[in-house]
């Protein structure tokens, strides 16, 4: 079962750990950067839902309520914490909560892969629909807070100068 993965999939893998052991690291950003990354999860979890599931109603209104669910509700949780600024751009301690985002979403995309190419009827159930479309909108909602909380203190920042 494990031959028919393609070979590419393990590189992603070795790619994301790449991606969150440098999260683990301090360092700065620009809430531009964090936005454009913040928009570009976005555009690939809906992407990913509207290529498993098509462009229909139910998967895209249950997506759009993880992100904004987690949106809403998220901000004391996954926000970065100990930022300060600096000149041009926000220092952030290293975490490992993204590199948790990245493989969850990771884990979540291989699964729904894996359930799709094994024909595994699951897929085409509504209830599993919905959950994975919701845990594709949360996880992409999860980056998109992130930025948002270094755009706000980057504003707060430049204001209290």
């Amino acid at each position: 079962m494990l031959s028919k993965i393609p070979f590419w999939v393990f590189g992603v893998l070795l790619l994301l750990v790449f991606f969150g052991y440098r999260q683990s690291r301090d360092r700065l950003v620009t809430p531009l950067y964090m936005g454009a990354i913040a928009l570009a999860m976005l555009g690939l979890s809906l992407f990913g839902v509207v290529t498993a599931f098509g462009p229909n109603v139910a998967p895209l209104l249950a997506w759009a309520m993880g992100v904004t669910a987690v949106v809403g509700l998220g901000r004391s949780v996954l926000r970065p914490r100990g930022m300060q600024a600096a000149p041009g751009a926000i220092l952030v301690p290293g975490s490992w909560v993204p590199a948790v985002l990245m493989l969850g979403i990771f884990v979540a995309k291989f699964f729904l892969g894996f359930a799709t190419g094994m024909g595994l009827p699951i897929v085409q159930q509504p209830g599993f629909v919905l959950a994975a479309s919701l845990v594709f909108g949360a996880f992409s909602g999860a980056f998109a807070v992130r930025a948002l909380v270094i755009y706000g203190f980057a504003r707060e920042s430049r204001l209290a100068r």
